[in-house]
């Protein structure tokens, strides 16, 4: 993720809440009349509210600096990219609203998750009705759950974009992506819609510090959170290098027909190997990545760890995921979505510290790249797509550049 002022700079503009899947130059504004407002009910009290549009049959919703095209399975059920949900609404008796639901077949396969959904047609001359006021930017540590004693491990970046607030939340080992919102007198709420995931936090400002926050996903948890201004921490290098000799030099994978391999790694060329889920969303922003540099002098892989282990429909998931992101290589079934799985199918991992891991392996010599800043990072993304652009260059060296 990216911020501006203190905490970085984040780029494009926000609408009211905006954007879709793609680096664009700027937030796509959706022309008003063929405009909606897409409103995902999470609770009674909690409404997560973004820009839309229909063209024909085609819906897109606006995400921070992405565009999300849901295209028709039949006349009530539109397929979400990538993540394999649906929006399954039914047009009301009068006028152009819908009513219906998310359903997030990746949580539930069966269904079953739904969060309640409805689209408002935009009047053809509405604009954004919140006037700037002074709108926070910078970098807040953030504490999540009632122990606030203990070292915080993420950071909130905030930008102001016009009436509006563009920000993300960056951890350890990856960010919240796009979040998008406004600050109306004290009161704080962003939010974002990116397929597999759907987030609101709200909170109060205080003496420059977020209190009595809350923050939803989806429908089934809420945890309450509060921030301290801060500094932006040190981008630090997540890679750590290891010497692998080659009878461990290899991975075990689940192939088509059910039957457990192993692929050795050793090649005269460099390797490298995505370890990823079709349910992460920073795999997602990864995979893009991996496209964007692609060569094909190196071997690229991918071995996926996914919450369905049936190798028939795994790789039926795994087919649409490679077909969606214009993955140009193998991918391959490592096991049940746990880092546990994740670091017993390598022999030389003794442990994996999040999803994407990448591994770029030279001969003997492995890099290991935990976590992944995405787009939404901005300055931290530049950073660390040099850092993958270096080790196909050839560059091993652990300095941050």
């Amino acid at each position: 993720m990216h911020c501006a002022g203190k905490g970085g700079a984040f780029l494009g503009l926000l609408g009211l809440v905006v954007s879709g899947c793609g680096d664009l130059p700027h937030s796509p504004q959706p022309p008003f009349s063929h405009g909606a407002n897409v409103e995902f009910m999470l609770n009674d009290s909690v409404t997560a509210s973004f820009l839309g549009s229909r063209k024909d049959a085609v819906w897109s919703l606006y995400n921070g600096d992405e565009v999300l095209t849901l295209t028709p399975l039949n006349d009530s059920t539109w397929r979400v990219p990538v993540f394999n949900g649906s929006w399954r609404l039914q047009k009301e008796r009068r006028g152009d609203s819908y009513r219906g639901y998310w359903v997030d077949s990746l949580r539930n396969p069966s269904g079953s998750y739904r969060v309640p959904l409805r689209v408002l047609p935009t009047p053809a001359n509405q604009q954004a009705t919140i006037e700037p006021q002074g709108l926070p930017s910078g970098t807040w540590d953030v504490w999540f759950g009632v122990d606030s004693s203990a070292s915080p491990g993420s950071q909130l970046d905030i930008t102001a974009a016009g009436s509006a607030l563009r920000a993300t939340i960056r951890t350890p080992t990856g960010d919240y992506r796009y979040l998008t919102g406004n600050l109306v007198g004290n009161a704080l709420q962003l939010q974002t819609f990116d397929g597999a995931h759907l987030f609101v936090f709200t909170a109060s400002l205080q003496d420059g510090s977020w209190v009595d926050g809350h923050f939803y996903s989806g429908n089934h948890y809420h945890t309450t959170w509060r921030a301290a201004y801060g500094s932006p921490t040190p981008d630090e290098n997540p890679m750590r290098s290891l010497v692998v000799p080659d009878e461990d030099l290899r991975v075990s994978i689940v192939d088509r027909a059910g039957k457990s391999n192993s692929i050795s790694l050793r090649s005269d060329s460099l390797v490298v190997l995505d370890i990823l889920g079709t349910w992460c969303p920073n795999c997602m922003d990864e995979v893009r990545l991996l496209h964007e540099l692609y060569s094909p002098q190196a071997r690229f892989l991918s071995v996926a760890f996914e919450r369905d282990t049936n190798p028939t429909s795994s790789y039926e998931r795994l087919d649409v995921f490679a077909d969606e992101l214009n993955v140009d290589w193998d991918i391959f079934l490592g096991g049940k979505a746990s880092k546990k799985s994740a670091a017993d199918a390598f022999p030389f991992l003794d442990h994996v510290v999040s999803f994407p891991t990448t591994l770029f392996i030279r001969g003997n010599d492995v890099m290991v790249h935990s976590g992944f800043n995405g787009p939404a990072t901005g300055e931290r993304y530049i950073m660390e797509k040099k850092r993958f652009q270096d080790q196909l260059n050839g560059f091993t060296s652990l300095e941050n550049r």
